[in-house]
């Protein structure tokens, strides 16, 4: 199916679940409901792309996509599920907008850097830059953090998977 198309069916989908809601008398959980459904929409879009992946018998390059994607799907169903129980709270107004726009632009920054430094500094210096951001006490474990994760992306991608992640302008040194 055209991704374009998908897109604007999930829009409308999309639409008329928050028309809904507000018609409804969940409308103080609006947000609450509107971002999983958001969340499963463009995984399910997403997952379409999956399919235009190369075969291969073994573990391929849409694996992890898959796995983020199942994962998204599910943990956003349990979300929804508890709003409509009624288990869940009113999501709280924004303090700090600021904050919000600083972290979607260096998320933005992160992605458009990764082909450039490759994922292993990329994300080494996006977990400094957020954790220094949101005040982490412990200046030396941030470091620590951005290293494990970096360490354990690279045991489990490379060594587990066999899985290669963009090295950047790295990738001259080790091929």
């Amino acid at each position: 199916m055209n991704p374009i198309v998908l897109a604007i069916a999930s829009l409308i989908v999309i639409l008329g679940i928050g028309i809904g809601v507000r018609q409804s008398g969940k409308r103080q959980y609006l947000v609450n409901i509107l971002i999983p459904c958001i969340s499963i929409a463009v995984s399910l879009i997403f997952l379409t792309r999956t399919f235009d992946f190369a075969r291969q018998e073994e573990a391929g390059p849409e694996l992890i996509p898959r796995l983020w994607i199942y994962l998204i799907v599910v943990l956003s169903g349990i979300i929804l599920w508890q709003v409509f129980r009624g288990k869940d709270k009113v999501a709280p107004r924004i303090e700090r907008p600021g904050l919000l726009i600083f972290v979607i632009a260096a998320l933005i920054g992160y992605f458009a850097a990764m082909p450039y430094l490759g994922y292993f500094l990329s994300t080494f210096l996006f977990i400094v830059l957020l954790l220094n951001v949101l005040s982490y006490p412990k200046k030396v474990l941030i470091y620590v953090i951005a290293g494990g994760w970096c360490i354990a992306s690279y045991l489990v991608f490379y060594k587990l998977f066999y899985i290669q992640l963009p090295l950047g302008f790295f990738e001259d040194l080790f091929y």
